[in-house]
């Protein structure tokens, strides 16, 4: 019951931290608190910004609801940002299927609406574990992410979790 909730409060923080970089690199209006579910449809006359939106498709993709997409306009250019926060010893495994998940969904974008896309994954051990392609990921993000923001907010994430369980009645 605690971990569903918690687990993807955690997530959600890591995938905001991205995504307000994105608004402001693009100039749109970035949510107030970090605590502020993103609107799901950001759009100006650079970019369009899609949080945790169904895209639709001709051909039936299994994976079609990425964590943050980011339509490039003058670039014509396609971001399917997804993030993760897996065991550290699974960040490798968790960043391959990450690539792979989206694949289909990449494609389709292409075919379809005629731009460049690429799959970004952001994947971040609970402990703040990352993998050696981490930076050279976020760099493919529009904006400035630093690795050391997202892995702070892992982290963090991590502790209250673990202060939320360890304060349930009959683990001691």
């Amino acid at each position: 019951m605690l971990a569903g909730k918690a687990y993807m409060e955690r997530h959600n923080q890591v995938a905001g931290i991205v995504y307000r970089n994105i608004c402001t690199e693009y100039g749109l209006e970035v949510p107030g608190s970090r605590w502020e579910t993103p609107p799901k449809v950001l759009e100006n006359k650079q970019a369009k910004i899609l949080w945790d939106f169904q895209i639709q498709t001709d051909k039936m993709v299994v994976a079609n609801q990425p964590d943050t997409l980011v339509v490039g306009k003058h670039r014509k250019t396609v971001g399917v940002i997804d993030v993760a926060i897996p065991s550290d010893s699974n960040i490798r495994k968790k960043e391959h299927a990450k690539l792979e998940k989206y694949q289909g969904l990449k494609e389709e974008m292409e075919r379809m609406w005629g731009m460049k896309a690429t799959v970004v994954p952001v994947v971040i051990g609970t402990l703040g574990v990352v993998t050696p392609n981490l930076s050279r990921w976020l760099q493919q993000i529009p904006g400035t992410t630093s690795e050391i923001s997202v892995q702070k907010s892992a982290v963090l994430g991590t502790a209250k979790i673990l202060r939320r369980t360890l304060r349930l009645p009959g683990l001691w």
